[in-house]
């Protein structure tokens, strides 16, 4: 029996639709796209576009798990103890350029439950992770105890996303100054006004 030392040609189908639609999510709006646009651009039928997905809304959020994916292993400040502003900045960095370089895709809100579910289970995600770090940290003194952690993660996350809305089209230095704001505002959020480097 041989052994397949590559992609198969569905997964090659399927990577041609997901690269279809960060494309035509970039240029257009998410409603202007349609089922039609997407199998075309990725060389399928309409039929043969079905086979693998179902929905544009499960394309739109495929294509969202490979960047959250990218994300989650860039969270090297939640692994952390103590402020670590230099792994902040590094963690946040990662998320400010990931943002920029897909904001076509990450920034469509469709209405669709199975979008709406997905965001909720990645924020969730992330909210957790960072509630669990300001925890530590809560516990070990160095974080402030008058708001609890999953609450402070929640600002955090929230902090983070209203400035990365408007990322899509920002230089190399303006998104360093966000990225420096955002670490400002969550190191003085979480630790107070001078942390312990």
């Amino acid at each position: 029996m041989k052994r397949r030392t590559g992609p198969s040609k569905g997964d090659l189908r399927e990577a041609a639709i997901l690269d279809a639609a960060r494309t035509l999510f970039a240029e257009q709006p998410y409603d202007a796209v349609t089922i039609d646009d997407l199998a075309r651009a990725a060389g399928l039928s309409r039929t043969g576009f079905y086979f693998y997905f179902r929905t544009k809304a499960a394309v739109l959020t495929a294509l969202m798990a490979r960047f959250w994916d990218v994300l989650g292993a860039s969270h090297v400040w939640f692994d952390s103890t103590g402020p670590s502003p230099v792994l902040l900045r590094e963690q946040l960095l990662a998320s400010a350029q990931l943002w920029r370089e897909h904001a076509g895709v990450l920034s469509c809100a469709p209405g669709t439950a199975e979008v709406r579910e997905f965001n909720a289970r990645v924020t969730a995600r992330h909210d957790e992770r960072c509630a669990e770090k300001i925890s530590r940290d809560q516990q070990l003194g160095t974080a402030t105890t008058t708001i609890p952690a999953n609450r402070l993660a929640e600002m955090v996350g929230a902090i983070r996303d209203a400035r990365w809305s408007q990322m899509a089209n920002a230089s190399d230095a303006e998104l360093d100054d966000a990225v420096q704001d955002i670490a400002e505002a969550i190191q003085r959020l979480v630790y107070g006004p001078t942390p312990v480097s």
